[in-house]
């Protein structure tokens, strides 16, 4: 049962990130970087993206999270984790230029956050960057795209992990035999395969007060542990099992071997990484989810509307923003032709 709940609810997470990622990227295509008003615009659509997705995510994540405790025979009553669009927090290590604090008061108390557009003027910035260092204009803007779309897992993953931990302490409280939770890979969503940092940090139990580590693109799960009872160990091992036989002996050794440490990061807050820092992270593949349709394809039609409702404006025929929304769509149909 656990097992069937834990693939329906990655599938569905997966294609709903797939959605919001295929959209913001569009958007920022279409978006001149040197156009201040366009980078502002883009800020706020990419924002009302990325709430709207974290807001979906926390909800299929509450909703299983519920299920995997009935079915272990805990309830959390009517509780429902409070989690604020703001989802990363305003690192004080070391001055911030770009933008002041917001104050966020939640059920775990105040904090202070970035603001939610904050992260979407950062490619912008970028960009320029890389322009004064000598870049390729193509070669930064898809750069940036890449950032874009690891920015808005980012915002879910932190989205669900502060709903995930609401619960879990939740359900601590209202239940002594709830003592933590486990970390469960899912090697069928991972692309670019079964990370060793993910593999090593499922083989502990965490206490229920304990934030889940992150990294950019994980895909693991959480699942609770009480006392006599951890299916994602279980789980785990199947999983790993697997993907050890398909490997081979030299590969499974070098995924076991993975050391990591958790970090604090000002913004993000715990972070897994390699006991030592630019260690190459071993990774095996699952069975991949392939997707209905290569993104490129499905960005290419988003990109072609926008372009539709821009000429609709009225615009004159050269009119900046116009030209390089021309421009976009011509460089991606050329990239979808070629593929």
């Amino acid at each position: 049962m656990l097992a069937g709940l834990l693939l329906s609810h990655s599938r569905r997470r997966h294609l709903l990130l797939l959605d919001a990622q295929d959209r913001v990227q569009a958007r920022w295509r279409m978006t001149d970087p040197s156009d201040g008003f366009a980078v502002e615009a883009f800020s706020h659509d990419a924002a009302r993206v990325s709430i709207a997705t974290q807001r979906r995510a926390v909800s299929l994540v509450s909703a299983v999270q519920r299920r995997y405790l009935h079915e272990m025979g805990t309830e959390i009553g009517d509780f429902i984790p409070e989690v604020p669009d703001e989802v990363r927090l305003y690192s004080t290590t070391r001055p911030y230029r770009y933008a002041e604090p917001r104050l966020v008061r939640t059920s775990a108390g105040v904090s202070q956050r970035l603001p939610v557009t904050e992260v979407w003027n950062r490619p912008a910035r970028r960009y320029r960057r890389m322009l004064e260092d000598g870049r390729d204009p193509n070669e930064a803007l898809d750069v940036t795209a890449a950032r874009v779309k690891m920015e808005l897992a980012m915002n879910v993953a932190l989205a669900e992990r502060e709903a995930e931990s609401q619960i879990i302490g939740r359900a601590g409280r209202v239940d002594p035999e709830v003592i933590g939770w486990r970390r469960v890979i899912r090697p069928e969503l991972a692309r670019t395969g079964s990370c060793g940092l993910c593999v090593a940090a499922s083989d502990r139990i965490y206490r229920t007060d304990e934030l889940k580590p992150l990294h950019t693109g994980c895909n693991c799960a959480v699942l609770p542990v009480k006392h006599g009872s951890d299916p994602g160990r279980s789980l785990n091992r199947e999983d790993l099992d697997r993907i050890y036989g398909d490997a081979g002996g030299t590969a499974a050794e070098l995924l076991h071997r993975t050391k990591y440490r958790v970090d604090e990061h000002g913004e993000l807050q715990a972070l897994l990484v390699p006991v030592r820092r630019g260690e190459p992270v071993p990774r095996l593949r699952g069975a991949i989810a392939d997707d209905a349709t290569p993104n490129t394809h499905r960005q290419l039609s988003i990109m072609r509307k926008l372009l539709a409702a821009t000429q609709r404006e009225g615009l004159a025929a050269d009119d900046p923003r116009l030209l390089w929304q021309r421009g976009q769509v011509r460089r991606y149909e050329r990239i979808v032709s070629a593929a």
